[in-house]
């Protein structure tokens, strides 16, 4: 009788050591921008030289960079140049691709841990029109096989509090995914990034709307992401999100203005009333939309107008800073300076121990993206 309980006792314990472990080893969740990083992912842009070197610059000073380098670029002479510019150039390892797309955040790979430091990667569809090369590149470089998804999944659309919550925006998804239904998707990103549940907001900013044939008001057409999340709503922890606002006394200086407020407040409205992944409501801070900035441009033979997609809410955290685009440096105007006072002082407020770094990023803006587009953390491993 003694042996029997003994060999029970044993077999009870094994199976408990056994399910522990199993799924120990099997809570997979994607990296979020808050995570300790390994290495910031970069590709370098010769066309973007300015806005990328001081990037680079402020990165490496603290952080490692992998640096991917499109094979008609020299690396030699790439060295040279950042070196000679002051980056730190230990902190920088310069690898050679074929990929030319420097918008690394909508394509590139997404980050999964477990609990035991295991990791994962996984590639999505980058759209339905072109084949993204870079996920086997990344593959061949790390030495580590890319799982795949089968739907369109844009890095810079999503936001990610790396404990099952995610919050995605309609209007996107419904472009990017028009066979699928938000049930369809909530499924792929539950068996392939651990999604316990979705918020769905409903629009992106009107500055953020893709290139269109007819413009968004009057005469003025956009050309920025098209409604990707980091342009407005970021997660800065597992509960906190920030969201972009209009201040009272500008709703009405411009119809994109009025229409932004009223997509901004639609969406508060929604995250207002939302719960995360274990049902506790959501801490929201507000931060000032970024100043508009329009300008003429040549496009289809005509000089057009277009509104930029410039946002205080692309940017990347660090070891020691959070680096945030600037308005001021470029626009000189009274309300640029005030606003990226403003905003330095809030994300000051939030990130106490961290140096607010303001950056010119104009030029990032002007092709429909930002800091947080050009770059995705590799986290570091748990030891």
């Amino acid at each position: 009788m003694k042996t029997k309980i003994i060999v029970l006792v044993s077999m009870v314990i094994t199976a408990s050591f056994t399910w522990y472990f199993l799924n120990y080893n099997e809570d997979y969740q994607p990296s979020t921008d808050f995570d300790e990083t390994e290495s910031h992912l970069v590709v370098w842009s010769p066309s973007h030289a300015n806005t990328y070197v001081n990037f680079v610059k402020n990165l490496a000073e603290d952080d490692h960079v992998t640096l991917f380098v499109p094979k008609k670029t020299i690396v030699d002479s790439l060295f040279k140049q950042l070196k000679l510019f002051g980056v730190n150039m230990d902190n920088v390892q310069l690898v050679k691709v074929n990929n030319t797309n420097i918008w690394v955040r909508d394509f590139g790979p997404t980050f999964l841990m477990n609990k035991s430091g295991e990791t994962k990667i996984l590639s999505f569809k980058y759209n339905d029109y072109e084949e993204n090369t870079f996920p086997y590149e990344y593959q061949s470089f790390v030495k580590q096989r890319l799982r795949a998804s089968k739907i369109v999944g844009i890095g810079g659309a999503r936001e990610l509090n790396g404990k099952g919550l995610a919050i995605l925006v309609e209007k996107h998804e419904a472009y990017n995914n028009p066979k699928l239904t938000k049930e369809d998707i909530a499924q792929e990103l539950k068996e392939k990034l651990g999604v316990k549940k979705i918020i769905w907001l409903k629009s992106g900013l009107p500055q953020d709307e893709l290139l269109a044939e007819t413009p968004i008001f009057g005469n003025i057409y956009t050309n920025g992401a098209g409604n990707h999340i980091d342009a407005f709503c970021r997660f800065i922890s597992p509960n906190t999100v920030l969201l972009a606002k209009v201040n009272t006394n500008e709703i009405n200086t411009n119809p994109i203005v009025k229409i932004a407020h009223e997509r901004l407040e639609e969406n508060y409205h929604i995250l207002k009333n939302a719960t995360d992944q274990d049902g506790n409501p959501l801490n929201i801070i507000r931060v000032s939309m970024a100043p508009l900035l329009i300008e003429n441009e040549l496009n289809f033979n005509e000089i057009r107008t277009f509104i930029r997609s410039t946002s205080y809410l692309n940017f990347i955290i660090t070891k020691n800073k959070v680096i945030v685009p600037s308005y001021a440096q470029y626009l000189k105007s009274d309300d640029a300076i005030s606003k990226d006072a403003e905003v330095a002082t809030i994300f000051k407020s939030i990130f106490p121990e961290k140096k607010i770094i303001m950056l010119d990023c104009v030029e990032l803006n002007r092709d429909g993206g930002g800091f947080h587009c050009i770059s995705i953390n590799k986290p570091k491993k748990d030891k």
